[in-house]
């Protein structure tokens, strides 16, 4: 029984891997965030700096107003503070962030360096002052380090995995069974699905490697998962899987239907699809 299948010129839409361009916006996007990161979070470490072991109580600053927000462990603190200086008050304002499990209020009580109420720092940026350092180095080293891996893809590229068979698309394109052997390689986003043409001796016959979306399997047309369908053109030099939501090409809804209820009416062990 022959599977149902369009007589008709077919797109082939097969996901393409990441181009260049956009790796590279993604590393510029990386480094502004990695460089933010870095402008928001090293000028307050380096005010602190002479006060962490060196504080005492603040002497001429005013607290202003204080929010902290966090998201989980991870805590954002915006404090305003008013100090006295030789020209009059100065309204200065620290923004912290840093790694703790913390539920509910905080206090604030402003400190400033020992000997020098010019300088003056809240006694929560002073004891998270190591925190907020290894908080500010894991998002620049994180956000940076990503944005040199999306560099390096930017400049080398990526070959396309599924090339060979972007050339049927457009053509009239018939079902033929193939012997499914599993996924070959598989990362984070993809599975390498490795099959041969049906019939013939696996040391004899040509096999093939397809990419597609992780968690997408083969139409498979047996229960053991060791037939599938493929497409090939009038040539017959590449045999493309189907995916079982029959995407890859664009076939109408009504065909899908119609290819899914033929899938379930046939029996797998003698099955005959070509």
């Amino acid at each position: 029984m022959n599977p149902p299948f369009p007589n008709r010129p077919l797109k082939v839409t097969l996901p393409k891997p990441q181009s260049r361009l956009s790796a590279f916006f993604l590393f510029l996007c990386a480094m502004v965030l990695a460089g933010g990161i870095g402008w928001l979070a090293v000028p307050g470490l380096v005010a602190d700096w002479p006060l962490v072991g060196n504080a005492e109580p603040a002497t001429q600053a005013r607290f202003v107003s204080g929010r902290c927000k966090g998201k989980l462990v991870l805590h954002f603190c915006d404090i305003t503070y008013d100090r006295r200086g030789p020209s009059g008050v100065v309204r200065e304002e620290s923004h912290i962030g840093f790694f703790e499990l913390h539920v509910g209020s905080r206090s604030v009580r402003l400190m400033q360096q020992k000997g020098n109420p010019s300088r003056v720092a809240s006694d929560i940026a002073l004891d998270m002052y190591w925190n907020r350092v290894a908080t500010a180095g894991l998002f620049i080293a994180l956000f940076g380090g990503g944005g040199l891996v999306l560099l390096g893809q930017a400049l080398r590229g990526q070959a396309d995995p599924n090339a060979r068979f972007r050339g049927l698309s457009g053509r009239l394109l018939q079902p033929v069974p193939v012997d499914l052997h599993g996924v070959e390689s598989q990362d984070k986003t993809t599975w390498t699905w490795r099959y041969q043409p049906r019939g013939n001796g696996p040391a004899l016959a040509p096999s093939f490697t397809q990419v597609l979306p992780v968690g997408t399997f083969p139409f498979v047309l047996d229960g053991e998962a060791r037939t599938a369908l493929a497409v090939t053109d009038a040539a017959g030099e590449a045999l493309m899987l189907l995916d079982m939501p029959l995407s890859v090409v664009d076939l109408t809804d009504a065909e899908r239907g119609a290819l899914h209820a033929w899938r379930d009416g046939v029996a797998a062990p003698g099955l005959s699809a070509a």
